[in-house]
């Protein structure tokens, strides 16, 4: 009797427990787990145990337009300030963009302490944006808090010594606005060696180097300023001024930049003023507040701590560096350290730069791209060459500033490399997709996508065999090609995307018929035993960094693994990819797409290998490379995302998704959970893995568009929601789900 009620307490409990459990799986509220976001968070803080000896462990702060990092040289505590749109505005008689409109480092404050430095005890709190902590010194302590202001253009650096240090002080030490790219010529000869390499148009028309006038400080109201004018007009400023209240000094700096107006010393010490007198509380409590808005957008956990931290401090770095109304992800990123790259570079790197903001629900980071590309549509059309097809043609110049100003013959070694436009309006389809904003693709995309196609159409002849072909055309890093494979994927892409656009927006295009023309005849990628070939004739490099060869599987997916026949290609492709290891070989800029490639073929344990590799290759701050090259830094968000969720449709079908859940998860990783992930057709998407099986997927419908989702389950799939929804299978493993715009529905 004793045994029969133990074994019938027993079958209650577990009864109530299975009960429990089906309640938490079907309640699409209780299955998404609140996130403790500044507990989560501090796990992810950065701690510095000693000053940090140069740029490349330095913490970094920034508001996508301005910028700050800390470090110490000799014995001072830099304090470097940049601002990410300040270029040179000359034309092209000063050369091509890194001579004639170059990006230019602005300079460094440098705190002097009273006695030697000997170390710190700092915390780079990512929740809140902000340095804290403490300088120790021979001759006492310096308390400070750092940051960069999230709204306003303010850089801000509290500092309360102890008795010893009182005494301490800030310098400002300006740089030259010139030119951190060597090679301009100073004489007759140089002129003549610089029209070989860049274009023999510059023998006639380059003219010898003059130098923009010499900075000069003024001292406005209290407000010190050092003033930048241009050698052709407007100019850049650095405004600062420090505060004493009780033991505390704040120390505010502001820079400004204008063109072809000289207003920026006006704007910059109005706004050190202005910022001097908010409620100080009220102001760092806004700064703090879009910090806590931005970090919830989305939310991923995985079991390798380290790798997990690197993550979430690239989310940071996204924040830090682009937004609507502000900046693009270029090639530097926002702290720019000189070196030879002083421009955005079109050929890999803003484009590569975006890619994880999409599925991070953080298209506010994408716009700024899609926008900055429509504003200055003008000069993308004037930068084509010959003249007479601007009449129907944009081209994107490999080399550009904010300005996006350049031509098609401004370095003439890259004359015939025409597909940095196109990529970078993948970027825009991409923000499209994943917003599904009519609108934005009527006006800013559609149009500037059919014109860089154009350009391809310019090129188009038919061959012998039958087939369309292009002229011989450049992939970026390697050289000319005949029946080049980037260019190949991406006039293929533009033409399917072009006839999806026109159909969803009711546009009856003329240029109908060739794009579907182009879709139907232009010549198959070539490819070896080393999977997809630079060119007809040319095998991809065992030391090669940039996969332009590859954009056909990542991220076009025209050869997707959906598709029969393509399986082996594939894995050849991505397995030269992954080995891509030569003597100064960049891992970073290496694994950055090989290991998208492995996660668009589900390969996630050998994708893991490649994001290790990117992770040992980054500086010990996340940033990567001499300028730094800010690609690379971001492109570990990417891999992990595509890991978790891909929504990824064949360009040739015209259907899309399905959305994937866990499509290429490492094995060794049993325990997982993502929140709000963003998708093609404007879902957001949430899921959870327990002991490597998928326990949960809740889908949120933001566009009403149809959905159609892979969720991986090893059981019979249930859906839960408010509405009458239902689940229709349409393959194997895969299901449809009748969704409105704003419907909430829970799969289990």
């Amino acid at each position: 009797m004793k045994k029969n009620r133990i074994l019938l307490t027993l079958s209650v409990a577990l009864m109530l427990y299975l009960a429990g459990c089906k309640a938490m799986a079907m309640d699409p509220i209780l299955a998404e787990e609140t996130v403790d976001w500044p507990a989560f968070m501090q796990q992810h803080e950065m701690k510095f145990d000693k000053l940090p000896p140069n740029w490349t462990e330095a913490p970094h702060f920034g508001n996508a337009m301005v910028g700050s990092m800390l470090y110490q040289v000799d014995n001072t505590i830099r304090l470097q300030v940049f601002r990410a749109d300040v270029h040179d505005h000359r034309d092209d008689t000063y050369g091509w963009t890194a001579y004639s409109r170059p990006r230019l480092r602005i300079g460094h404050f440098s705190l002097h302490p009273v006695g030697n430095l000997l170390g710190c005890h700092w915390k780079k709190d990512l929740w809140n944006a902000e340095l804290t902590g403490t300088i120790t010194t021979d001759k006492g302590e310096i308390t400070i808090r750092h940051f960069t202001h999230a709204d306003d253009m303010a850089i801000v650096t509290e500092l309360t010594p102890s008795a010893g240090e009182k005494e301490c002080n800030w310098t400002w030490h300006p740089l030259e606005a010139k030119t951190t790219r060597g090679g301009y010529p100073t004489n007759k000869a140089g002129i003549e060696r610089f029209a070989k390499g860049y274009g023999q148009h510059y023998a006639d028309t380059l003219k010898v180097y003059k130098a923009n006038p010499a900075g000069y400080k003024q001292t406005k109201e209290n407000v010190s300023v050092w003033i930048q004018d241009f050698l052709v007009g407007g100019q850049y400023a650095t405004a600062w001024s420090e505060q004493f209240q009780n033991k505390t000094r704040t120390h505010i700096v502001s820079i400004a930049h204008s063109y072809p107006e000289s207003t920026a010393a006006r704007t910059a010490v109005s706004d050190v003023k202005r910022f001097s007198k908010l409620d100080r509380a009220k102001w760092v409590d806004a700064h703090r507040q879009w910090w806590h808005a931005y970090y919830p957008k989305s939310f991923i956990t995985i079991p390798d701590k380290p790798l997990e931290s690197l993550y979430w401090q690239t989310i940071y770095r996204y924040g830090c560096t682009t937004r609507t109304g502000r900046c693009i992800v270029d090639t530097p990123g926002l702290w720019f350290q000189g070196r030879s790259w002083p421009y955005f570079t079109t050929d890999w790197n803003i484009q590569s730069g975006h890619w994880a903001v999409y599925a991070a629900n953080r298209l506010e980071q994408g716009q700024a791209l899609v926008d900055r590309l429509y504003e200055q549509r003008a000069e993308l059309i004037k930068a084509v060459r010959p003249v007479e097809w601007q009449t129907d043609s944009a081209f994107l110049p490999i080399a550009v500033a904010w300005d996006m100003r350049g031509s098609r013959d401004g370095d003439m070694r890259y004359y015939k490399m025409v597909g940095t436009l196109p990529w970078a309006m993948h970027n825009a389809w991409w923000q499209y997709r994943y917003s599904m904003d009519d609108d934005m693709l009527r006006e800013k995309i559609f149009p500037l996508l059919r014109r860089s196609v154009n350009m391809y159409l310019h090129l188009l002849r038919e061959g012998d065999d039958g087939k369309l072909h292009l002229e011989d055309t450049y992939s970026p890093e390697t050289g000319v090609w005949e029946d080049c494979n980037f260019d190949l994927a991406l006039f293929k892409w533009g033409c399917h995307t072009l006839l999806t656009a026109s159909e969803r927006l009711g546009i009856d295009d003329p240029l109908k018929s060739k794009w579907k023309e182009v879709t139907e005849r232009l010549v198959d990628y070539s490819h070896d035993e080393y999977g997809y070939m630079l060119g007809k004739n040319r095998s991809s490099s065992g030391n090669h960094q940039h996969f332009s060869n590859l954009l056909m599987i990542y991220p076009l997916y025209l050869v997707n693994m959906e598709q029969a026949g393509t399986a082996d290609v594939m894995t050849r492709s991505f397995h030269r990819a992954l080995s891509t290891a030569g003597p100064g070989q960049r891992q970073a800029m290496v694994q950055a797409h090989a290991g998208p490639i492995g996660t668009a073929q589900g390969l996630g344990d050998e994708a893991l290998v490649s994001l290790k590799r990117l992770q040992g290759d980054l500086y010990p701050n996340g940033l990567w490379y001499e300028s730094p090259c800010i690609e690379s830094t971001l492109a570990l968000a990417n891999i992990i995302q595509d890991m978790f969720i891909q929504s990824w449709s064949d360009p040739a079908k015209d259907e899309s998704g399905p959305i994937r859940i866990f499509p290429a998860t490492p094995a060794a990783w049993k325990d997982i959970e993502f929140h709000d992930l963003r998708t093609e057709g404007a879902f957001l998407v949430s899921a959870k893995r327990a002991g490597g099986v998928t326990q949960w997927v809740r889908i949120k419908s933001l566009a009403g568009e149809p959905c159609r989702v892979r969720p991986g389950f090893s059981g019979e799939v249930r859906l839960k929601s408010k509405g009458n929804h239902t689940l229709k299978q349409l393959s194997p493993g895969v299901y449809e789900i009748d969704m409105k715009k704003g419907d909430d529905v829970l799969l289990y």
